[in-house]
């Protein structure tokens, strides 16, 4: 089932100075969804650049009156609908159950930020497509800089370490860039080369150097969570093309070919560093001196929401190091490798869990304890003295906004494939799955990428995919019988 609204994507006619201003804030927003390491202290909290610049975009939308109606139309589309009963459902919950109003504010200020990024990219359709443009061409530089950042770092052993953060558990470097960790890095990755290796018409070379580059780069952050979430995204993209696609059999299988290619030399890629160092890792006890707030037993795969500046506790001066860090040791670079299902992250989550669900009973489980009060309530399992927080998207909503939460995330997502163009929905398909794993394992929801993501997806076709899709319409009336799975 496909709907299809007519309350978003508008295309008025706009004086070439007020294009450009709007143009040019889109540029600004795309570009600074990568620099999530970036914030400044306003009113008592922690504000990232990724949050001032949709604010900008959404204010000069608002004042200009051809804009304005745009962004109210834009607004009564179903996917914003649905989100911002969840910020409404958030606000409820937190007047009622959260101990801290500061607190929670700072994830429902940067929830209502979100809604109004998302709306106000979808109230252009030019925008939007621009949007996409900038996603696409940020693939191959995005990952073969945080490839060069990462040899840099690890073969200097930290004497050039730009874009690089230190895993104390490992000892290696892993390349962050202008992200606020690693996995973040590399999730920003994934997400746009899945809308880059699915669409239609991609190039050879582009293949080519997406196949080449995007391994790297995710070697280069050592984050398992991209790979699995990556090749995940591929699966889903390859089955629902194969099996509900109206194209010939010969057509659907050209139509994944770019994406199966990216898969073999992801998996040749991954299978290489996971043998590397077939010893056990020589040492997995941290140092006195890695700092519970970066080092990789907080654990490395984690993103902290935002806080109130006055609420964070310092650290005290940690004693010296019991061991030099090494690198080069390659008996400790095998963190890609090393896939541990009794403990290490994995095993810090199922605590956070269980530590989540001592308050998930009765009402609160229903209506959830509040926005951002799990730190309120726990210290970080393993960092005494550090405010606790949930990194796993369904327990966080389930926490703050109970069962009632969850439903409305979950009718979101759902909402968002429903309103997908038909011929997009395989993309918006292993999309949404790769996204949905990388959320439950790290701390994706808030950041300007998500939202930015939903905009490019739900966007009109363009005139290649309607070309493509009528070429596919006439050669399945040559091949009625090889036609599978009709939608």
């Amino acid at each position: 089932m496909t709907f299809t609204p007519t309350t978003a994507y508008a295309r008025p006619a706009l004086t070439g100075r007020t294009r450009l201003i709007t143009l040019g804030l889109i540029v600004a927003v795309v570009i600074s969804s990568f620099l999530g390491r970036y914030d400044a202290e306003i009113a008592g909290f922690r504000v990232r650049v990724e949050q001032v610049v949709p604010l900008l975009l959404a204010a000069w939308t608002l004042v200009h009156p051809v804009l304005r109606e745009a962004f109210l139309r834009a607004a009564r589309h179903p996917v914003p609908l649905v989100y911002a009963a969840f910020v409404v459902w958030n606000v409820v919950t937190t007047l009622v159950f959260s101990p801290s109003l500061s607190w929670s504010a700072s994830i429902l200020i940067w929830l209502v930020i979100d809604l109004l990024l998302l709306v106000s990219l979808m109230a252009l359709s030019e925008g939007a497509d621009l949007a996409g443009r900038l996603g696409r061409w940020s693939v191959a530089p995005w990952a073969l800089v945080g490839f060069a950042a990462f040899v840099v770092a690890n073969l200097t052993r930290g004497q050039i370490a730009l874009g690089t953060d230190f895993d104390w558990l490992y000892e290696v470097y892993v390349s962050r860039l202008t992200a606020i960790e690693a996995n973040i890095y590399a999730s920003i990755l994934v997400f746009w080369t899945l809308l880059t290796i699915t669409r239609r018409g991609i190039g050879r070379w582009e293949t080519a150097a997406i196949a080449v580059a995007v391994p790297l780069g995710l070697v280069a952050s050592q984050t398992r969570t991209a790979v699995f979430s990556l090749v995940l995204g591929l699966g889903v993209f390859g089955l629902f093309t194969l099996l509900s696609s109206r194209s010939s059999w010969r057509s659907r299988l050209l139509r994944i070919l770019p994406t199966a290619v990216l898969a073999a030399t992801l998996v040749v890629t991954y299978g290489i560093i996971a043998a590397v160092g077939d010893a056990a890792p020589a040492d997995r006890t941290l140092p006195p001196s890695a700092s519970p707030a970066t080092s990789a037993a907080a654990p490395a795969e984690t993103t902290t929401p935002t806080e109130p500046v006055d609420s964070i506790t310092p650290s005290a001066p940690a004693p010296e190091a019991t061991r030099i860090p090494d690198p080069t040791n390659p008996e400790q670079q095998n963190k890609i490798g090393d896939v541990d299902f009794q403990g290490g992250t994995i095993g810090f989550r199922l605590e956070v869990a269980r530590l989540a669900a001592q308050e998930m009973h009765g009402v609160n489980l229903w209506f959830g304890n509040g926005t951002n009060t799990f730190g309120l309530r726990h210290e970080q399992p393993g960092t005494p003295g550090i405010s606790g927080h949930i990194i796993m998207l369904p327990v966080q909503v389930l926490y703050d906004g109970g069962i009632v939460g969850l439903g409305l995330l979950v009718a979101l997502f759902v909402t968002v494939f429903v309103c997908v163009p038909r011929e997009r929905k395989p993309v918006a398909a292993g999309l949404l799955a790769s996204y949905l794993l990388s959320a439950t394992l790290t701390s994706m929801f808030w950041f300007a990428i998500t939202w930015i993501l939903i905009a490019v997806i739900l966007r009109p076709l363009g005139d290649d995919e309607r070309n493509d899709s009528r070429d596919s319409g006439r050669g399945d009336a040559r091949e009625p019988g090889r036609v599978f799975g009709r939608a």
